[in-house]
């Protein structure tokens, strides 16, 4: 049966999470091994560039990053648990980066000060901290290493800020309209100098950066979720629709046409016998019976890019010519019969080496015209085919119980079959003209084809 708009399939809180989780486990994984090759890329670029006595430093300092974040990594699978945990370390690195960052003199000569330390561009290595933290997938995450690199590198700042030897000043103190253009220039080029305007700024940079950051996350994780919900559709879809027809539903490319009638072919399918057999095993196993009788015909019916109406107990109901026509439809239905016949006398020969009793299958296929439409009420729609078709197709599957053969084709389904340009006996090798049949419910006899069986 298929639902549409009144029925749409749930997406479970569970499977959203579930993805959720995953893309944040496997986000924590990305920052590692990004944060492992940029450190890689530093300290090959340090060693290189420094002399062995003055990078010896920064080289601990890379290690001590590189081992900081293997804690978040091994965690990553447990990021509930160890939340708290986890949040501690990226503190530590934002302090551990802000110290490298501010305390050691990367110039080793005469009449550098810690205040110039501030003026370089290292700063921007924070920025690359926190942008790093967007490949988590964690929106809180993201803000809390931002606030982290904005905290620590503001106290580092002010730390160098409030030194004896150095000479803080604002934006204020240099616009001050009694000081001339030399002496405001003088005091900004003060080796001791240290600008609170610089601070501001950057303060504001790390900030910005960490909302945007968010937001990008936050609606990549909406389109997690976006793409779960169509997975869980494409999912239920799946169960009733053939692969194609299922891509043309998500694609948008097919929306159900207005009820009317239309040519198309029924096949119904069940299992002989089935009352006794089920007397016989007890509820598991008839369930694992009937799990395996209808996946193989599910199977089957799907490859000839047939659609399954509904299972009825034993039975499964599959259409051809919903939810559009195509000029083979017959083609395939009485490909997709005499395909079943096969699986099952497969399964059946697996199922004698392993001792079981085999299983026998009834196949009733008719052609003609059908109401094609959605039937239910507001809260739950069925996209179904009714009518003299989908009741003669029912009554010739119950026929092979009389005629003792896997499968009953109606002489209408020949006929369109042949009037596609195909050939039935090509189709269905040992299909027989077996005449005419009185059904119930008609008051022509019907003229069939069997194949099959006896």
């Amino acid at each position: 049966m298929w639902f549409f708009p009144a029925a749409r399939p749930a997406v479970t809180s569970r499977s959203v999470s579930d993805a959720i989780a995953r893309e944040e486990a496997s986000g924590l994984a990305y920052v590692f091994w990004g944060r492992s090759t940029v450190l890689f890329l530093l300290a090959a670029w340090v060693s290189l560039t420094l002399p062995f006595e003055r990078s010896q430093l920064y080289l601990g300092a890379i290690a001590a990053f590189a081992l900081l974040g293997i804690v978040p990594f091994a965690l990553r699978h447990r990021y509930a648990a160890h939340t708290r945990l986890l949040l501690g370390f990226v503190l530590l690195d934002a302090a551990a980066l802000s110290f490298v960052l501010i305390v050691p003199t990367p110039f080793d000569f005469e009449g550098w000060t810690q205040q110039m330390n501030l003026r370089t561009p290292a700063f921007l290595y924070l920025g690359v901290f926190v942008v790093s933290m967007a490949l988590s997938y964690k929106p809180a995450l993201v803000i809390w290493t931002g606030l982290a690199a904005a905290s620590t590198w503001t106290l580092g700042y002010l730390w160098v800020a409030t030194r004896p030897d150095a000479i803080p000043f604002t934006s204020g103190d240099v616009l001050d309209e009694g000081m001339g253009a030399e002496t405001a220039l003088a005091k900004v080029l003060d080796p001791n100098a240290v600008g609170l305007a610089r601070l501001s700024n950057q303060v504001v940079f790390l900030v910005l950066i960490s909302v945007i950051l968010t937001i990008v996350v936050v609606r990549s994780r909406a389109l997690v979720r976006r793409q779960v919900a169509a997975e869980a559709q494409r999912a239920m879809l799946s169960r009733y629709f053939s692969p194609n027809i299922v891509r043309e539903f998500a694609e948008g490319r097919w929306q159900p046409d207005e009820p009317g009638n239309r040519p198309v072919a029924v096949l119904f399918a069940d299992m002989v016998d089935f009352t006794s057999i089920s007397e016989r095993l007890p509820p598991q196993d008839l369930i694992a019976l009937l799990r395996a009788f209808h996946g193989r015909l599910a199977k089957v019916a799907f490859e000839q890019d047939g659609t399954i109406d509904k299972f009825i107990g034993d039975a499964v109901m599959v259409n051809f010519g919903t939810p559009r026509t195509r000029p083979d439809d017959a083609a395939r239905a009485l490909r997709c019969a005499a395909r079943m016949a096969d699986a099952i006398a497969a399964w059946n020969a697996e199922r004698e080496q392993a001792g079981d009793p085999p299983v026998g299958v009834g196949i009733g296929v008719h052609y003609g015209y059908a109401v094609v439409g959605n039937i239910g009420d507001d809260h739950k729609l069925e996209y179904t085919v009714l009518g003299d078709t989908v009741n003669v197709a029912s009554r010739l599957e119950q026929l092979t119980r009389q005629t003792g053969t896997d499968a009953v084709v109606s002489n209408e389904l020949i006929e369109a079959v042949k009037a596609s340009g195909a050939d039935p006996h090509a189709i269905a090798p040992g299909l027989q003209n077996a005449g005419t049949f009185d059904i119930r419910g008609r008051r022509e006899a019907v003229a069939v084809w069997t194949l099959g069986g006896g």
